[in-house]
Formats: C-alpha cells, structure tokens, sequence
C-alpha cells in the first residue's frame, strides 16, 4: 500500500510540473501575439566571392598553393563590403502618405517625399537580395513590375 500512494504522488506531481511547462509556454506565446511583436529573423546578405577569392583548379587537387616570390608583393587583404546607396520609387498621385520598408530596414518603415508627381527615396544598402514592400496611406503594396518573394513582398537585388 505505502509503494502505491508513492506511485500516484510522484505521478501527480509530474503531471503538476508538466501542468505548469504547458501553462507557461502557452502564456509565452500568446503574450507575443496580443503584444504585436514579431520574431524577426534578421538576413544577412553573402557577398560574391571576388575573382581573387576563387578556388583555383590546383588547389581542389590538393596542391599547396605557391608563396608569392620574395619580389612580387603579397595578396593585398579583402576590403570591407560597403553599403551602396539604393533609389526607390513609387508613382502614385493620389497618395498622401508613402514609405518603405523592408528586411534592410529590420522592417520599420522609411519616410518617402514627394518629388516630381513620384515619391522617392534612397536607402544605404549591403550587397544582396533583400524582400521589402511599400506602405501607402497605412497598406501595405508590392513594388509594380518587380519580382515577389513568396510572402508576397517585393525583392531588390544589390550588386
């Protein structure tokens, strides 16, 4: 008798803590959705390999590759990967309000002024293809005649 009362205590306590997991895990997650946060999985754009970069046929063989000669000079360290400035445009007339937002932008949004009937602006960006989408009056569109990630939002490659 004294073994089954030990049996069904350990029992109930298991199921209290399993219980309390599930409760936690379910308040965790709803918290985040009532909140309107977002897990956000921020990208980061790979940059081509340069020529230099490149493997060359002998070294996939297994050769070693040749210490540069004590004249020539030696390979000269990669540069950093700097951000280019990127136009963008969205014609609309009847707009009021227009901005830009995108995984480049850890998606908030980028004002965009009026200028010469189109809104305009430009945005500092890192080498890669990057999804983003235009909020026009506070709804969110798809860039015209651009190509669609599967989200529904525009991509921009950057060279």
């Amino acid at each position: 008798m004294a073994k089954s009362k030990f049996f069904w205590a350990m029992t109930a306590l298991a199921s209290l803590g399993v219980v309390v997991f599930a409760g936690y895990s379910v308040y965790g997650r709803l918290s985040l959705h009532f909140s309107g946060d977002t897990l956000e999985v921020k990208s980061s754009p790979v940059p081509p390999l340069a020529p230099e970069e490149e493997e060359e046929p002998a070294a996939q063989s297994g050769e070693a590759k040749a210490a540069p000669a004590a004249g020539e000079p030696a390979p000269a360290a990669p540069e950093k990967t700097k951000a280019l400035k990127t136009p963008f445009e969205y014609k609309d007339s009847k707009a009021k309000k227009v901005s830009i937002a995108g995984s480049f932008t850890s998606w908030k949004d980028v004002k965009m002024t009026k200028k010469d009937g189109a809104w305009k602006t430009e945005v500092y960006i890192l080498p890669g293809t990057y999804p983003y989408h235009f909020v026009v009056d506070g709804r969110k569109k798809a860039a015209p005649g651009k190509p669609a990630a599967p989200t529904g939002d525009s991509l921009i490659t950057v060279p």
